[in-house]
């Protein structure tokens, strides 16, 4: 079963205004276009190429993803990032992406095993981020297909729908983290033994090594983007508790 993916091809004429908000959801995403940032479309238009109109339309588009914020009779901006919305966020992907993996171990089947098993292997084969920091684009778009892989089985469009915002809200938090600096941790090893525990169909450890590797991901942009850090200790991270079992 092949997982959703928002990574497409190049754009065609019919499919203009999808490949807007491709490139402005991108921007976004990799810090181009900064938290806060007033979209000025007749300034963005040259650079995309395109009109006012796909414009407007992208920015709406992108404001029901909550990656955009509407202002009455003053436009468009990037939604700004807090440590509350990072904190709100990683609580509701955990549950969502527990939810969804549930799911897939229970219905995938053996073709959902292999894009599991061959999604990790191309994930490997990539370094995060370069000597000087650069984040290797190749190894972040093999580390979306792979978290949309692992949950590809998932019988739920709903789940895997709000998986993909989540997800794509959560990255944009951790790739503007990544410009001060990264943190020490065994990335690969998180994912290699998360799946092997999808694979053996070990749900309640699966979920609960998921949950925590999001969690982790939290700890280390809280710890390194100044922006986010926490005034005085707090109680109520994110923790690796295991989720409610889905129905399926």
């Amino acid at each position: 079963m092949a997982a959703p993916s928002r990574i497409r091809g190049p754009a065609s004429e019919p499919t203009l205004a999808s490949a807007v908000v491709d490139r402005l959801r991108g921007d976004i995403l990799h810090g181009a276009l900064p938290p806060g940032e007033k979209l000025r479309l007749e300034h963005l238009a040259p650079r995309y190429g395109v009109g006012r109109t796909p414009l407007r339309e992208a920015c709406c588009r992108l404001a029901s993803e909550g990656l955009v914020t509407i202002e009455d009779q003053r436009g468009f901006r990037v939604a700004p990032i807090s440590r509350a919305d990072l904190l709100d966020l990683t609580r509701t992907r955990q549950q969502i992406e527990t939810l969804a993996l549930r799911s897939a171990i229970a219905h995938g089947d053996i073709t959902w095993e292999g894009e599991v098993t061959a999604a990790l292997h191309r994930l490997l084969r990539r370094v995060p981020a370069s000597g000087s920091g650069t984040l290797d684009e190749a190894w972040e778009a093999e580390h979306a297909r792979f978290h949309a892989t692992l949950l590809g089985a998932c019988r739920s469009p709903w789940l895997l729908k709000f998986h993909a915002t989540l997800f794509d809200q959560t990255e944009r938090y951790r790739r503007l983290a990544q410009a001060y600096g990264r943190a020490g941790r065994d990335v690969d090893g998180e994912h290699t033994t998360l799946v092997r525990a999808t694979l053996e169909r070990d749900a309640e450890r699966a979920c609960a090594l998921l949950t925590e590797h999001i969690a982790r991901t939290t700890e280390l942009v809280l710890a390194a983007h100044p922006g986010l850090r926490a005034a005085a200790p707090e109680k109520n991270l994110p923790t690796k508790s295991r989720s409610p079992r889905a129905k399926d």
